[in-house]
């Protein structure tokens, strides 16, 4: 985006995944991988002669046998899914590249010209090709693209019917939900910090109408178990750099710190203090800067995280480790683990 390049993702959804991985396939790949046939044996009795039935308020079904899936809520469970469908990233990399979380995959290419593009088509339709082989169907009702750019290109991504070859246009969306975080197409994160504010007051209203009158331990306990954890999750990728948004997420705290009835007439800044609470802002804060020092000092796999540019000259002040702050407009601020923070000298308060 800060190049002016426009990037597509594709999102796809498994149709009950883990109900429908078929058991000797499994068995079949486990068996590639190199697993010992008597932990094998033990596996298939895991899976195979077990049965099942429904039950409708106070009537129950017959017991009807299961020919597929994985016990769900097992330990076992989400690893076998994983050795499963873990051939897929193989299968997709000479097109784009390919993420996956359980059964959630999304595939995402620069589109820069009409060769991008198609290639990215072509690796959707490698993925339905092995879905259709190994037995997962997608959920096309649930697959969607999204362009991330401050330009969009319109391009047309289609799919394939098995059965007929009907040929159906994939559903273009302006924002979707990744790993609990909406990504809107221009990465500004606006909707989700209105969720998860919307969401904390909610639990705030909850703790009120529950609890008539809460102590200062209590209070803590509570604010961090069940408010606080819905506006760190993830934070380091939607921090707010837009004055309003910062204070549309500290409000909450300061309406919350207002539940204690020993410091609720003393000013914010006050009542933190008495409860011994950060701001929130100063959070966001520290947590870029452990990011950045995990980053720098080789703590993240570097397949997965991009190097970032630093120079390590030994003769300057400080220490080694000096980052450089590139020019950018608004969106690199946004979502780059620097931010203002990240000039020379910060990593001074972390001891470094």
């Amino acid at each position: 985006m800060e190049d002016g390049i426009q990037v597509d993702v594709i999102y796809t959804d498994f149709e009950k995944a883990f109900d429908k991985v078929p058991h000797k396939r499994l068995l079949s790949k486990l068996r590639s991988y190199g697993v010992g046939e008597d932990l094998i044996r033990w596996i298939k009795c895991f899976l195979v002669n077990r049965q099942h039935q429904v039950r409708v308020n106070s009537e129950y079904s017959s017991f009807m046998p299961v020919t597929s899936g994985i016990p769900q809520g097992s330990v076992l469970g989400p690893l076998l899914f994983v050795i499963y469908i873990n051939g897929l990233l193989m299968y997709m990399e000479k097109f784009a590249d390919c993420s996956l979380f359980a059964d959630d995959t999304k595939l995402s290419r620069y589109v820069s010209n009409q060769r991008d593009s198609t290639d990215l088509q072509k690796g959707f339709c490698a993925l339905k090709e092995w879905s259709d082989y190994w037995l997962l169907k997608l959920n096309i009702k649930k697959c969607n693209v999204i362009s991330l750019s401050y330009n969009n290109t319109i391009i047309k991504y289609k799919y394939s019917a098995t059965v007929d070859n009907t040929i159906i246009e994939l559903e273009r969306c302006n924002k979707v939900r990744d790993l609990g975080v909406i990504m809107d197409s221009k990465l500004s994160f606006t909707d989700h910090i209105t969720v998860k504010v919307n969401k904390a007051y909610s639990i705030l209203g909850i703790i009120k109408r529950n609890f008539q009158h809460v102590d200062k331990d209590t209070f803590v306990l509570l604010y961090k178990s069940l408010v606080r954890s819905h506006l760190e999750y993830a934070n380091t990728v939607w921090s707010p750099y837009k004055q309003y948004l910062i204070e549309e997420v500290e409000k909450v705290q300061k309406r919350a710190t207002k539940l204690v009835h020993e410091c609720k007439h003393l000013p914010y800044a006050d009542r933190l203090k008495y409860l011994k609470l950060p701001t929130l802002k100063y959070l966001r804060h520290r947590g870029d800067m452990i990011e950045t020092y995990k980053i720098t000092h080789g703590l993240y796999d570097t397949a997965v995280v991009p190097n970032l540019m630093t120079s390590q000259v030994s003769h300057t002040r400080g220490n080694m480790y000096k980052l450089q702050k590139m020019h950018s407009n608004m969106i690199l601020e946004n979502i780059c683990l620097l931010k203002e923070l990240l000039i020379c000298g910060t990593f001074a308060i972390l001891g470094c």
